[in-house]
């Protein structure tokens, strides 16, 4: 092979000599050197001549009239990669030159794949478009009659360049291929109908018309068999391409291809069914209005056999002799030469198995869309005629009918509601069949299409049993074993001949090709029997377990492991009967589940079984274990635990062991007493070495179980351990990460009180370096705990010195650290009176801080405890009068703290010194806010020994209107100084949150006069209103529905008036507001569902940008603009993204609350279309929401966004085609990347749901040529080149 360090022409150059050589492996070995360069994106050759790029050209073109296949192959091979990196002008001679050969030459099919090659694979672009069609039209079209591989260049030219097509010659391309499949012969003329096809996409309306009109005129009049069966085949074709325009006219085209069905001509017949499957596919809803033809129709052809006799009952069940004898389904294969679907009969000219084939298709295409009302009616008629047919000789037929019937089972479970997302084992099993008969209709109703299926499950099960025990084909017995799999998610009870469907299954086994398919029958069965229970399995999961295991020890891995899966599904279920979930433990039961746990064991232990066999069975393990406990002796369920700790040993098994351990020892019926000493230590031994090694996710779910085993455990860890395991864990603490912080503060918190002295003073120091890091909010308690921990264990005071300096104190954490080792450690009665004196004395700011913030603290770990001389008020009043704000708000703060666990005594105090003119009246709302949060939070948010919310707010009630008067009272008028502005703008929002607190303490007394307020004429009273409501409005409803119950009545009945403040003078409040609906969408879009339309309406007119609220500000010599109106109109759109997520995400928080979702019509989607993209002008953070918004509509309905196609291709375009400076700094180019990636979504999400939609794309000249031109194809990419390659 040539070495080559970049492609130059001297490392060229030899191998375009071996070209001409005459040994044929030398020409082959360098065109696959050449073909290794031009595939090689990292060798440029751009600063090679133009010569030796034309002699590449022309060494490859020579080798495609090579003697050698093998060489002309890899010359076709090389065009692909040398086109895109050639000029335009050696394009158009390769073009020129391969479109020369004539017709009746003999080298003419390889040039047309030369030629498809380059034009599959040169780069799009208008002028390569226009290029390719000016070059190769007019040299393939007279070639049309007599080439097929003109034609298909044709159909490749037209996919990949269509878009850059004058109409002239769109107009002689149309006119060529009609004459083509009018005239046309053979398979010409076949491959004609879908050049017309990809045609059909660029033709303009007018044209298309033409064809549409060209159609009807030619069904109308008399035409050959042959020129028919092509008319037909084009409607099909110009559904699949075109179906949203097709759609109109097939009133007038369906009737003409049913009729089509009575010409004597199997071949008429044939491409009448295929055409009409399609159209019932594509366009389902105009296809409604001829259900009735294209019943008909199936059930005509799909029994239609001209050339074989059987005899068929009055409702077209054919006669099976054998059903009685073979009832109890014992067949001796006596009867095996009379089976009515044996292959004796063949004609090789009989060709109408194809119209049976059509049939059983059409019917699975229809089946999907038929209305619960026309389900039923269909199993009364066609059901058991598509049952009869699994009797069909002809195997695709065969393969084909017992599909249908499977789509039909499916399309019987979604009506009924039977099919459980998620089937959950692990719940009560009474749980979940009550849920499931409440979803269930009347098993006595004929209506429902469930009992029907009923009737005809026996005879489905019986023939199903039948084809696995006669029939040798691979293909019909998967598709049995499939139609069972539907059936089992479907019947909540099974007929008397599922008896002889068992022994079926059981002989299918013996298969190996059908070994995963029985596998997953089981599997099913057992999953939708443990989640919903299905009557009469009960007695057949002995012999189901009996399959499953022996499949278990089958050689092929995946057989194995997928027989472990349905054991483990049938141990499940098992195990909750055995528990008494169900009907009960049995014998029968607890002797499956020894062979199930046996079995498990030994693929579990073995040492030459494949991984993913011994994971699964670890898995069984882990079943057995926990849920049948009870079947297992001491010594068996001992032997379970040394395995999953060998496996815990095992570097290839270690993350399942780690997963099954810890699933074992949290479940709820494992005790201490279930495990020895020696295993609980050498696990945790284990565990904790783990935490040692690089991999961070096999080290996170080590410390994640080990946090179970010791919380569970501690007692029965030896000293060692417990030395080793803390040394580990004071490791982990010092690598700073906050995904391993918290588990090992709480392994830490339990194991420190067994710890050596010597050992807590270690601990001791790791935590107090803690205090003075950034750590998450999850960590906060578990560091709190360790140091309450270590406080009571004798270290308060090495704790209290370390943690006693100004850095500390003046945090959040370091107050709360030292008032826990003060409180717990027994300091408090020496070091409280020492920190009231420096509250008094020192003059030190961040030292005052520092002592408030932990008497605050102190206050908060004590709670109702706490002294009542705590924290003097005179001194925290004093502080008031501080000349530094950070002081003053410090003790605002600790009053409040106080006061909260003090209502009676300082609340009175507070509200009598709150008044307007009292300068302190900032502070004051300050505490009262802290008093607020304190009556308002649950148990968990606080630290100390605190009442329940009830009775919290209790306290405070009495209070309550007091406090919402002083609040209302205090000025908020306007003020001249910019300092004095922003502190009453800080204000008003403090006083907002305290409103809207005091509402959800008490909804009826004080939410009607919210209301009233709304109204108010001072703009600052409606900034606290809107603040309070916005603050009700966003508690999620998911954390509190006792809160949801009791608002929610007077909630709605003040949102009217609040949605017109949408509308109000005031832009800060209007901001307010609209924020506001974002959190009414995410949180109670129930709220939100009568004044749907005003809001929106109203969010509309606030996205719109108004030239009055932007204005010019001198910086320097320069002149910049600012959009006062900007965060408004930000938030607008925020909120229209938040409804659409909240009445379409169909997991979308409060979807449920909704009963039932709005139309399409009502959320006003075309509007916010529009919006969206006007939003793709704003500003970049309004872009990157406007593609949100357009790519979930997309999702949700793409027809809206047919009207503003045009409009987004072209703002698409100029957020894609951005080009930056090579000064941009980075964060603009990160910027410019992030749109540019949200466009990409954006178009991928429009494209996928237009080619998903069943009324197909919207054709749109403008939107095809921005994705050919302009977004880069399937690429998910977009967006690089706005880092890379978008600076121009």
């Amino acid at each position: 092979m040539t070495s080559y360090a970049v492609g130059s022409p001297v490392a060229i150059q030899p191998l375009l000599e071996k070209l001409s050589s005459e040994d044929s492996d030398y020409r082959f070995m360098s065109l696959s050197d050449l073909h290794g360069i031009l595939s090689n994106k990292s060798v440029s050759l751009a600063n090679d001549s133009a010569t030796t790029i034309n002699r590449i050209c022309d060494g490859v073109l020579k080798s495609l009239g090579d003697n050698n296949a093998e060489v002309q192959n890899l010359a076709v091979k090389c065009l692909a990669p040398l086109v895109s990196r050639i000029s335009e002008a050696q394009l158009i001679s390769i073009l020129n030159r391969l479109s020369a050969v004539a017709p009746s030459e003999s080298d003419r099919s390889l040039n047309s794949t030369a030629l498809r090659s380059i034009i599959n694979n040169v780069p799009v672009t208008a002028s390569t478009g226009k290029l390719f069609i000016a070059r190769l039209l007019h040299t393939l079209l007279p070639n049309l009659r007599n080439s097929t591989e003109s034609v298909d260049v044709l159909v490749d030219l037209i996919n990949r360049f269509g878009s850059s097509m004058t109409d002239s010659q769109v107009n002689e391309t149309q006119n060529s291929v009609v004459g083509v499949f009018e005239t046309g012969k053979g398979l010409v003329r076949k491959r004609s109908v879908m050049a017309l096809g990809a045609l059909s996409r660029h033709l303009p309306s007018n044209q298309w018309n033409n064809i549409l009109i060209y159609l009807t005129t030619s069904f109308s009049s008399s035409v050959p068999a042959d020129r028919l069966r092509i008319l037909i085949l084009v409607c099909g074709t110009l559904c699949r391409s075109d179906r949203a325009r097709l759609g109109p006219y097939l009133p007038s085209l369906v009737p003409s291809v049913v009729k089509a069905l009575d010409v004597d001509d199997d071949d008429v017949r044939e491409a009448s069914l295929s055409t009409l499957d399609i159209f019932v596919s594509l366009c389902p809803s105009q296809m409604a209005q001829f259900t009735g033809e294209v019943i008909a129709a199936g059930t005509r052809f799909i029994k239609y056999d001209p050339n074989y006799a059987f005899e068929e009952e009055g409702d077209g069940m054919i006669v099976d002799d054998d059903d009685d004898d073979d009832d109890n389904g014992d067949y001796d294969g006596e009867d095996e030469e009379e089976d009515e679907f044996d292959d004796e009969f063949s004609d090789d000219d009989d060709l109408s198995w194809k119209l049976r084939r059509g049939a059983a298709k059409l019917f699975a295409s229809l089946i999907p869309n038929l209305s619960p009302e026309l389900l039923s009616q269909f199993f009364g008629s066609i059901a058991p005629l598509l049952v009869s047919r699994f009797l069909e000789r002809e195997e695709t037929v065969r393969v084909e009918v017992i599909n249908a019937f499977a789509v039909l089972v499916t399309q019987t479970a979604r009506y009924t509601q039977l099919r459980s997302t998620s089937p959950n084992p692990s719940l009560p099993l009474k749980r979940r069949m009550s849920d499931v008969d409440d979803m269930i209709i009347d098993r006595d109703s004929e209506s429902d299409p469930r009992v029907k299926l009923f009737k005809l499950s026996g005879r489905v099960f019986k023939l199903l049993s039948r084809h696995l025990q006669k029939t040798p084909s691979l293909s019909t017995n998967q598709a049995c074993l499939a139609v069972a799999t539907e059936l089992m998610t479907t019947l909540s009870s099974l007929p008397n001949e599922f008896n002889a469907f068992v022994p079926a299954i059981e002989q299918a086994m013996a298969q190996t090709t059908l070994r995963m398919n029985v596998i997953k029958f089981v599997d099913t069965a057992a999953v939708w029997h443990g989640s919903r229970g299905i009557d009469g399995l009960e007695e057949y999961l002995p012999k189901l377990v009996a399959i499953v295991l022996t499949a278990a020890d089958d050689k092929f891995y995946k057989i194995s492991s997928e027989a472990l899966v349905a054991a483990d599904s049938l141990a499940k279920t098992l195990a909750l009967r055995e528990n008494g979930g169900g009907e009960g433990g049995s014998p029968a039961s607890a002797q499956c589940l020894d062979q199930i746990h046996e079995a498990a064991v030994q693929k579990a232990a073995g040492p030459d079984i494949d991984l993913i066999v011994r994971e699964n069975a670890m898995m069984i393990i882990v079943c057995m274990m926990t849920l049948a406990r009870n079947t297992l002796s001491v010594t068996e369920f001992a032997t379970d635990a040394e395995i999953l700790y060998d496996r815990l040993k095992n570097e290839t098994t270690r993350q399942v062991a780690i997963l099954a351990i810890e699933k074992v020892i949290e479940a709820p019926r494992i005790t201490a007493d279930d495990f020895s000493e020696r295993w609980i230590t050498e696990v945790s031994s284990e565990l904790a070495s783990l935490l040692r090694k690089a991999d961070r996710e096999l080290r996170a779910s080590s410390l994640a179980t080990l946090k179970v085993v010791v919380e569970k455990f501690s007692q029965k860890i030896l000293p060692d351990t417990g030395v080793l395991i803390v040394n580990i864990l004071l490791g982990v603490l010092l690598e700073d990460s906050l995904q391993f912080l918290a588990p090992s503060l709480t392994i830490l918190s339990t194991l420190a009180p067994l710890m050596t002295a010597d050992l807590q003073i270690t601990i001791c120091e790791s935590a107090v370096s803690l205090v003075s890091k950034q750590i998450s909010s999850s960590a906060l308690k578990p560091l709190l705990l360790l140091l309450d921990i270590l406080s009571r264990s004798g270290h308060a005071a090495s704790l209290f010195s370390q943690l006693q300096n100004e850095e500390s104190m003046i945090t959040s954490l370091g107050a709360k650290a030292l008032a826990v080792v003060i409180v717990s450690g027994g300091l408090a009665s020496e070091q409280i009176p020492r920190l009231k004196k420096s509250g008094y004395e020192e003059t030190d700011g961040e030292a005052v801080r520092g002592v408030l913030m932990v008497l605050g603290e102190i206050a908060a770990v004590m709670d109702g405890a706490a002294p009542a001389d705590l924290v003097p008020v005179d001194m925290l009043f004093d502080r008031f009068a501080d000349p530094r704000d950070e002081v003053r708000i410090t003790a605002a703060q600790t009053l409040g703290i106080v006061a909260a666990r003090r209502v009676t005594e300082y609340v009175p105090l507070i509200l009598d010194r709150l008044t307007s003119d009292s300068g302190v009246a900032r502070m004051l709302v300050i505490a009262l806010n802290e008093i607020t949060v304190f009556c308002g939070a649950s148990d968990d948010d606080d630290l100390g020994l605190s009442s329940s919310n009830a009775d919290k707010a209790s306290v405070l009630a009495p209070y309550a209107p007091k406090i919402w008067t002083e609040l209302f009272a205090l000025d908020m008028g306007s003020s001249d100084s910019a300092s004095a502005v922003s502190e009453k703008d800080s204000v008003k929002s403090v006083v907002g949150e305290c409103i809207g607190r005091l509402a959800l303490i008490s909804p009826s007394q004080f939410i009607p006069d919210l209301q009233s307020r709304l109204a108010n004429g001072d703009a600052g009273t409606r900034s606290i209103v809107i603040t309070a409501v916005r603050y009700m409005l966003s508690q999620p409803q998911s954390e509190s529905i006792e809160l949801v119950s009791k608002i929610s009545e007077h909630l709605r009945l003040l949102l009217a008036d609040f949605f017109a403040l949408l509308e109000d003078s005031d832009i800060d409040n209007r901001r307010l507001v609209v924020t506001a609906v974002s959190a009414v969408a995410r949180n109670y879009p129930s709220f939100l569902t009568a004044h749907l339309t005003n809001v929106l309406n109203l969010l509309f007119v606030n996205t719109v940008p108004r030239p009055e609220l932007i204005r010019e500000v001198q910086m320097g010599p320069f002149k910049h603009k600012v959009d006062d109106g900007l965060d408004v109109r930000k938030a607008a759109y925020e909120s229209v993204y938040a409804i659409v997520l909240a009445y379409f995400e169909s997991d979308g928080v409060g979807a449920s609350d909704l009963g039932g979702k709005i139309s399409k019509e009502d959320a006003m989607l075309d509007k916010i279309v529009e919006r969206a993209a006007y939003g793709l002008k704003d500003d970049h953070d309004i872009k990157v929401i406007s593609c949100l918004i357009i790519g979930k509509i997309a999702q949700i309905d793409c027809g809206v966004i047919g009207a503003d196609l045009d409009t987004l291709a072209r703002e698409f375009t100029t957020c894609l085609t951005i080009k930056l400076k090579e000064t941009t700094i980075k964060q603009e180019i990160e910027k410019t990347g992030e749109l540019q990636r949200r466009v990409g979504a954006a178009t991928r999400a429009i494209r996928d749901a237009f080619a998903a939609h069943p009324d197909g794309a919207v054709q749109n000249a403008a939107w095809e040529k921005y994705i050919k031109e302009v977004y880069p194809g399937n690429s998910n990419a977009v967006g690089e080149q706005a880092v890379t390659g978008g600076r121009g």
